[in-house]
């Protein structure tokens, strides 16, 4: 099945009904007090496939422009790569996909990596349905699976997975920490954590023409509740407060917002990408990034779970 069965077929007057619908819902999620709800209708009746910016791919991240990468579905796709390298996934390896989108990750994990089973696990209703008609599609229902569920409480039994990913997903979630502690529990000894996410960018490296008022701003559209404004430093300590050992925290973000906003200012202006929200092309377009961008840092976390043994 293609990617583009999962778009809307549209003619110009239903495209610019379903953006006003979207506005709309865009608009009542200010009435939704809780943040995992908040963002399930998000994804479910916004950020839809008809607004993803891959051409050949439902991937929902920045991407990863280390080695040039000429498109946003390549750079999505090495963005993966990186996550699946740091887990050091193998066949042996049961995954928990923590916010897993549209699977593109979870297809790729299996396919490249030769992954043993992959859970996603997603708030949103719809996303999860349209992995599991892809999985099932590519012939990879065998081996990744789709359920519903809450980063705070992740529906798995304790010690049940090797590794847990988190791709450009964990800066929805309403606390990080309590992520981790879920991370923590159903991983299970000697299990690892990647986690590939958006965290404000530490003061001291803030330019100082911008404003704090757009800073505070940024900080609540990128990591919505209060106590997920950690940046690199605080999410290490964070980790290892979780019991996590070895926490290592790197940033990437010079391979990816620059290179990220000169490609996405060419594909969206591509014939394609007249599908897209204007509102959503305006705050991923090069213009948006200008405003986001700077106030931001873009991090991978690796972090280990003690061996049995080591007195835990």
């Amino acid at each position: 099945m293609t990617v583009m069965e999962f778009r809307d077929s549209e003619s110009s007057a239903r495209r610019i009904l379903r953006w006003a619908r979207e506005w709309g819902r865009f608009a009542s999620l200010a009435f939704v007090p809780a943040i995992p709800d908040r963002f399930g209708r998000l994804y479910d009746d916004i950020l839809t496939a008809s607004n993803t910016l891959g051409a050949e791919s439902l991937f929902l991240n920045l991407g990863y422009w280390k080695d040039s990468p000429q498109t946003i579905d390549q750079a999505c796709a090495a963005l993966a790569r990186l996550v699946a390298t740091e887990a050091r996934l193998g066949s042996d390896d049961v995954v928990v996909d923590v916010g897993c989108g549209f699977g593109d990750q979870d297809f790729l994990w299996a396919d490249e990596f030769g992954t043993k089973r992959i859970t996603g696990v997603n708030i949103s209703a719809k996303q999860i349905a349209i992995a599991t008609a892809r999985a099932a599609e590519s012939g990879l229902g065998d081996v990744i699976d789709y359920v519903h569920g809450s980063a705070s409480d992740l529906p798995q039994s304790d010690a049940s997975a090797t590794k847990v990913t988190a791709l450009e997903s964990a800066l929805h979630f309403p606390s990080r920490s309590r992520f981790f502690d879920e991370a923590f529990r159903v991983l299970a000894p000697g299990g690892r954590l990647v986690t590939a996410d958006v965290v404000p960018l530490a003061r001291e490296y803030v330019p100082n023409r911008t404003s704090r008022l757009l800073g505070r701003v940024v900080h609540g559209i990128f990591t919505t509740a209060r106590q997920n404004h950690t940046n690199a430093e605080e999410y290490r300590e964070a980790l290892t407060a979780a019991g996590f050992e070895g926490a290592r925290v790197y940033s990437i973000r010079h391979h990816v917002f620059p290179q990220y906003a000169e490609c996405i200012s060419r594909e969206l202006g591509q014939p394609e990408m007249r599908r897209v929200n204007p509102l959503t092309r305006m705050f991923f377009g090069r213009k948006g990034v200008s405003l986001w961008a700077p106030w931001l840092d873009y991090i991978v976390a690796v972090a280990d779970k003690p061996p049995a043994g080591d007195g835990l």
